[in-house]
């Protein structure tokens, strides 16, 4: 599948690829156009071609960048989901000090297991592009530990409470970082860009100049800012594939700071 190709090869490789394939699409459109139409014809319709293709242009640009912009946002949502649950763990597990001995270090456990869960399996299932489940085994498991505690005290009630505000926090940071992975653009949107994009580059077809290399070397420039805009809206498109892609360096910085809380430390 073409999908698996691109995200499973450098971005380099099949971003230059994709940018020679529609330039040298767009070069052979015109080489061919030029020999069904003669030059002194469309030359004599310069001025006209010009100011339909800049309107046609700056529409298109406009509809380009915005979905440039929203994929980025996208992008920028989903990094900023994967740090809001990483703090969630990182809180879940700092709250247990307060607890008894015994039931602090079966939650810390079991949130380490949640963690080693998502770095380990659930990421590699999500840069292929699948929806991971692996996770929701020990987080369950250490949500029935908390929800189970018998505090002894009101401190200890207090910190399940908070444990536990904070557990749904990590449910919804969850659930947002798992629906990020299967959001992408929609297929009437590529629709949209490649069909715009060779109304625009069709449109240079029409211009008349007195050196056809210089006709090549302008539509191929027009073909070239397209193809590179293109290809930064597919290294962005899927947030956790291909080597433009949400790392789980969150979480392994989560788990290192671990070693640094003071009950952590052997006495």
């Amino acid at each position: 599948m073409i999908t698996d190709w691109i995200y499973n090869n450098p971005t380099w490789l099949w971003g230059t690829l994709l940018v020679a394939l529609i330039t040298g699409a767009s070069c052979l459109g015109l080489a061919i156009f030029d020999r069904l139409v003669h030059v002194e014809v469309r030359r004599t319709h310069n001025e006209l071609a010009g100011f339909i293709v800049a309107a046609i242009s700056v529409t298109y640009a406009v509809l380009l960048a915005f979905i440039a912009v929203a994929t980025w946002e996208s992008f920028s949502q989903a990094d900023q989901i994967v740090d809001r649950e990483a703090d969630y763990v990182g809180s879940v597990y700092r709250d247990t000090q307060g607890l008894p001995a015994n039931v602090g270090a079966s939650i810390r456990d079991d949130m380490r297991q949640y963690v080693a869960t998502v770095i380990d399996d659930e990421w590699p299932t999500q840069q292929v592009g699948n929806t991971p489940d692996q996770g929701w085994a020990p987080l369950r498991k250490l949500h029935s530990a908390i929800v189970t505690m018998q505090p002894a005290n009101l401190g200890q009630a207090v910190i399940q409470a908070e444990i536990l505000r904070t557990l749904n926090g990590l449910y919804r940071a969850r659930a947002s970082r798992l629906s990020a992975a299967q959001g992408h653009v929609p297929e009437v949107i590529w629709w949209i860009i490649f069909l715009g994009g060779a109304i625009v580059v069709g449109f240079t077809y029409l211009f008349g100049f007195h050196d056809f290399r210089m006709h090549l070397a302008m539509t191929a420039a027009v073909a070239i800012s397209l193809a590179l805009v293109v290809v930064l809206i597919v290294a962005l498109d899927w947030p956790f594939r291909g080597a433009v892609s949400i790392s789980p360096d969150a979480f392994i910085k989560t788990r290192q700071s671990w070693a640094d809380l003071s009950f952590e430390k052997p006495k």
